[in-house]
């Protein structure tokens, strides 16, 4: 079915409407569009990726073992204060894609402006909030009398960096929700090189600025964020980017508010729990021992390698699902969601002949010990059976998130960790002494029934009516 031809408009309080901002979602040119949308959310993801690593050798050219435990400790609790802002992020896109696919461009960018106006309140909150408790926060998670006023204050240098960087997590979103994924990719690129520059000036006290050591790291990365939610929240607001009005920013409507918020608490509450349920997981793995634990560690690692051709597909999937159902072709969702788990299948399955072919060789580039390195051997091969089955449940969960469920991904994601992953792990790693390897077929059964159960759920296609019923409900 061809794209309908779209006629110039003016709205939305003189913003012009460029009509042929949305996906093109002909059949013949499918495969085209997914890639179009698939490749930079891959480089994005490598980007940020980088970023960390960046992070962590800057660190470790510092030589001091405290800061680099103190950055850690810190990590742990900036990665859940991410919960709230990835949850209204997924379900901001959700809502702007479908809008952009039926043409109701004023819905997207009030949306927009009003989830971005939310975001920037909560990311001050909470940074407020956690300030005077940083060095306690710190002490909790493990930090010794050394590490906790090192790391207290790091903690509180990131968070500064919250109240740009929370909110572009949400504008980048909803730019990837109009179906423009580069964007965010290259102010991901922007600000990768932000951050490594100014966090090495600032740490070594280069350029005549100050030796700031591990502080200066932090501080490059207040700058480097404050940098990217310039780029990205100019993008969103300027009238050559989405147009949004900034008078959005501080609206408050209720229906919309309802219905961002229905979409958003199954994300939430899937993203709280599995924190949970990890931090049980992590706690089993680390009762093997600390040789098992170091390989686990390295596995991970390794395997998350895979995680960005499955990341990006998932995203994709999100964004060309919910176009596809605003503009009520839910035929050509159906059918980017199979191409999508073809692609899913060739690259998966390339990427797990490397893990067993090459997984050993991989391993030795971390210089660990004999038996660490045996051990993550074995794991990174038995890794490889769950990696088409990861790509699988990316793609199902965020064509589903995309059509407005974010329910179902919550019920089938916690029910399998619970049972297979936490559960698989006691039984096989403890009953049976599997040790890893058990972990990891835990793991790999884990991935599998997720996969298998969010595809009953799409085949069902309940998913196709939810957002008529969504407007029904919230006007």
């Amino acid at each position: 079915m061809d794209k309908p031809e779209y006629k110039p408009d003016i709205s939305d309080g003189g913003v012009p409407v460029v009509r042929d901002r949305g996906l093109d979602l002909r059949l013949r040119t499918l495969n085209g569009t997914l890639w179009r949308l698939t490749w930079p959310v891959i480089v994005e993801n490598m980007l940020f990726t980088m970023v960390h690593i960046a992070d962590t050798l800057i660190t470790g050219w510092l030589r001091d073992e405290r800061m680099l435990a103190a950055t850690a400790l810190a990590g742990l609790l900036t990665f859940l204060m991410n919960a709230p802002f990835i949850a209204f992020g997924a379900a901001a896109n959700s809502i702007v894609s479908r809008s952009w696919g039926e043409l109701d461009f004023n819905a997207a960018r009030r949306c927009a402006g009003i989830t971005v106006g939310l975001s920037i309140a909560l990311a001050a909150v909470l940074s407020i909030v956690a300030w005077p408790f940083a060095d306690t926060v710190v002490r909790l998670l493990g930090a010794d009398d050394q590490v906790a006023p090192i790391g207290g204050r790091y903690l509180r240098i990131l968070l500064l960096s919250g109240f740009c960087g929370y909110p572009m997590m949400i504008s980048n979103a909803v730019i990837r929700g109009t179906g423009n994924t580069r964007t965010p990719m290259l102010i991901a690129g922007l600000m990768n090189g932000a951050n490594v520059l100014t966090s090495t000036i600032l740490a070594f006290g280069w350029l005549g600025f100050p030796e700031m050591g591990v502080y200066g790291v932090a501080w490059g990365t207040v700058i480097a964020r404050s940098v990217g939610f310039a780029c990205s929240g100019g993008y969103l607001f300027h009238s050559r980017g989405i147009g949004v009005a900034t008078a959005y920013l501080i609206t408050l409507e209720r229906k919309l508010m309802a219905r961002l918020w229905r979409l958003a608490w199954p994300l939430l509450t899937e993203r709280m729990g599995s924190s949970f349920v990890h931090l049980i997981f992590m706690r089993l793995v680390a009762g093997l021992g600390t040789t098992i634990l170091a390989a686990h560690q390295i596995t991970l690692q390794v395997e998350s390698l895979a995680f960005m051709p499955a990341w990006a597909l998932g995203i994709a999937a999100t964004t060309i699902t919910g176009q596809a159902i605003g503009a009520r072709l839910e035929h050509i969702a159906e059918a980017a969601v199979r191409r999508m788990m073809m692609l899913a299948t060739i690259v998966m399955l390339s990427l797990a002949l490397l893990f067993v072919v090459f997984g050993p060789n991989i391993v030795h580039l971390f210089g660990a010990t004999d038996d660490v390195i045996a051990q993550t051997a074995v794991a990174i091969r038995i890794s490889a059976a769950e990696l088409l089955f990861m790509a699988w449940t990316f793609t199902i969960m965020g064509a589903l998130r995309g059509a407005g469920d974010t329910v179902s991904p919550l019920i089938v994601g916690l029910a399998s960790t619970l049972i297979f992953r936490l559960g698989g792990t006691l039984l096989l790693a403890y009953v049976f002494d599997l040790g890893l390897p058990g972990v990891w077929i835990a793991t790999a059964v884990d991935w599998a029934v997720r996969s298998v159960g969010l595809g009953i759920f799409f085949a069902r296609g309940a998913w196709k009516r939810l957002h008529e019923q969504e407007k029904l409900r919230f006007g």
